[in-house]
């Protein structure tokens, strides 16, 4: 389980990193042709907040009457420039998403790594598109730990969302749309193909460094 946590971060140093270790003349021909052009979002920087999750799919009524769930992400993030206009943006997060039922409440926490495209429509305002991998390392029903079997562990999907930034501090929304299926088991332990996926509303303030 430590090794699992720890792969997240290993991979964002790892990304992070990189720019990092070239020679001196490197590290200066990337400072010219990023941060000479005055991009507007570069950097490194924390961002927390809260998520607003639900299940969606052809399939969700499987799971009897659902609503939404209320819960919490936070991680780091690093933009690397490429002009004025456009960055790419790593992100770690730990997020907690999940589903409500009758009176039991389903969470899943995962560390979701999103890689963004980030389109500087202004030196204040962005909008951030593109891909997002997970692993959930916890599943939970009223605060008990559950059995992950059932569960596919690996997820993937699609993130959008606008950003606005005034000095270091950053307010965002962005949705994400997940892909892969909730469940891959029954209970019973039989392989099963249910259209049930998350989806996740996430509202953030962040700090740029």
């Amino acid at each position: 389980m430590r090794k699992i946590l720890l792969l997240p971060l290993f991979l964002f140093f790892s990304f992070t990193g990189f720019a990092q270790v070239e020679g001196p003349t490197t590290v200066q021909q990337n400072h010219n042709l990023l941060s000479g052009l005055d991009a507007p979002n570069e950097g490194i920087g924390i961002k927390a907040g809260v998520n607003f999750s639900r299940v969606h799919g052809s399939d969700k009524d499987n799971l009897g009457n659902v609503s939404g769930h209320t819960n919490f992400h936070a991680g780091v993030f690093a933009q690397f420039a490429f002009g004025e206009f456009f960055s790419i943006q790593p992100e770690v997060l730990y997020s907690r998403t999940g589903y409500e039922r009758n009176d039991s409440t389903f969470r899943f926490n995962y560390f979701d790594v999103p890689v963004l495209a980030v389109f500087n429509i202004s030196d204040n305002f962005s909008v951030h598109l593109g891909p997002q991998v997970g692993l959930m390392i916890a599943s939970k029903e009223e605060g008990n730990e559950i059995d992950l079997g059932p569960y596919n562990t690996f997820s993937y999907g699609a993130a959008a969302g606008l950003e606005g930034r005034i000095n270091r501090f950053r307010l965002g929304a962005r949705y994400v749309h997940g892909l892969a299926d909730l469940r891959k088991e029954d209970d019973a332990g039989n392989s099963i193909n249910q259209d049930i996926k998350n989806g996740v509303i996430q509202v953030y303030i962040g700090i740029g460094f």
